[in-house]
């Protein structure tokens, strides 16, 4: 649920005006310059509002909701949003907790620049069989074979709850 009044519009702004809004505070502004963009498909503001939900910045704390947001980014290359599933699969937060899933997604964080997630990625595997191991690295050889240039990030969400616009690959 979001902390807005009904009668205020939505304005939607652009990634850059919802992260400055974000970096001063403004989680709600930051929600509605996000929110038209990622329901548009924009994966920087899909995993900006997974962030928002995971943490209860500007609307209720809401996991299932984050995750939501987070495994769209994700589908698109968004390293970051690849990330922050991966660990919401690791503790089972607004997701069954599944190491496989955790693994995957952490591993292919990592595939995309993301050098956080090896810590996810290992973590996962010390609870790991050896099939599940398998079967984590068949998910990551699929998905990266139907996404063979993942995009590059040219907006980020950092795990640790700064957002800035990276450069490089996601």
């Amino acid at each position: 649920m979001l902390l807005l009044s009904a009668g205020e519009p939505a304005i939607a702004g652009d990634f850059s005006s919802g992260l400055s809004a974000y970096n001063r505070g403004d989680y709600i502004a930051a929600f509605r310059d996000w929110y038209p963009l990622a329901e548009r498909g924009d994966a920087p503001s899909q995993a900006g509002l997974g962030f928002l939900f995971h943490k209860g910045l500007g609307v209720a704390q809401d996991d299932v909701e984050a995750a939501s947001w987070f495994e769209k980014a994700a589908g698109k290359g968004q390293a970051e949003a690849q990330l922050l599933l991966g660990t919401l699969y690791f503790f089972g937060e607004g997701v069954q907790q599944n190491y496989v899933m955790a693994f995957a997604w952490c591993e292919i964080a990592q595939s995309n620049g993301q050098s956080d997630a090896l810590e996810c990625r290992d973590a996962a595997l010390e609870h790991m069989t050896s099939d599940e191991v398998t079967q984590s690295f068949r998910l990551v050889t699929e998905w990266l074979s139907r996404h063979p240039s993942s995009p590059t990030c040219r907006k980020a969400v950092r795990p640790q709850g700064e957002l800035d616009e990276a450069t490089g690959p996601c």
